[in-house]
């Protein structure tokens, strides 16, 4: 993992439980013959919703299409999301939102960003004037900054969750 503190080395399973409360940090991962990118989404984490941390919900519901984008000040995450759908549940966006992620849509979003994200790009655009535009750009970057592996999202749902924010 690039973003835990101390390099370890270990296996796929013990990974993903260690970053279980962990979802957006980034990790190489060995495939023989030197170091590649990995999610925790292609090791098999998913995050769970409208429970406490650590707990599976006995009726999940995915969200759609298993494609959800999480984007954090650390770049575009695309993660393997669960939905609480028990009898009592509260809606998709105040499951989102109590787990401090601002969603891009209130109905079926597959977009949303961390509010920690939301408070740097309004504090960096009152202090330093940085457009939305080129705050946009500079997640890509951290992304993946060859450009190599392309990014599912557009800067227009990008903007659309920043837009609210601030109102």
């Amino acid at each position: 993992c690039e973003d835990c503190f101390g390099i370890k080395l270990c296996c796929s399973s013990c990974t993903v439980i260690t970053h279980k409360n962990l979802p957006l940090h980034w990790l190489q991962q060995w495939n023989g013959d030197y170091f590649e990118s990995a999610s925790l989404k292609s090791l098999g984490l998913r995050i769970q919703l409208g429970h406490t941390l650590g707990h599976t919900c006995p009726n999940p519901c995915h969200a759609f299409n298993n494609d959800f984008v999480i984007i954090d000040s650390h770049g575009v995450h695309e993660v393997s999301l669960d939905f609480c759908d028990c009898t009592l549940a509260t809606t998709h966006v105040q499951q989102l939102l109590r787990m401090s992620l601002f969603p891009s849509t209130t109905v079926d979003s597959k977009i949303a960003a961390t509010f920690c994200l939301l408070e740097e790009f309004h504090l960096l655009s009152l202090e330093s004037k940085v457009s939305a535009y080129k705050f946009y750009y500079v997640l890509m970057r951290r992304s993946d900054n060859m450009g190599i592996s392309p990014i599912k999202v557009s800067s227009i749902p990008v903007l659309s969750v920043t837009l609210p924010y601030f109102f």
